[in-house]
């Protein structure tokens, strides 16, 4: 990791998301002091991978069917359901 003071970094930002881009990460310092990090940006594959290791998301234990079946009529409009449902809660 690079440590580069804000006065540096004004002075050579392109250089700077040049190398953050070819995967270097960056911490921003104000008097020695640590404020920031800028780091590369990860893919959706790569924020889902970390996630799954990190325990936050369970993949799918099975794949989504292509061809879900046909919504059922009912007869009547989603809407007249919620409006009617509403009418219950008054």
């Amino acid at each position: 990791m690079r440590e580069i003071g804000i006065g540096g970094l004004r002075m050579r930002l392109s250089s700077v998301l040049k190398r953050v881009e070819q995967g270097e990460l960056v911490r921003v310092s104000r008097r020695g002091r640590p404020v920031a990090d800028i780091v590369p940006v990860e893919s959706p594959e790569e924020q889902r991978e970390r996630m799954i290791a990190e325990g936050r998301i369970t993949p799918a234990s099975k794949p989504l069917q292509e061809n879900p079946p046909p919504p059922i009529d009912t007869g009547t409009s989603a809407s007249e359901l919620i409006l009617a449902e509403r009418e219950e809660d008054r």
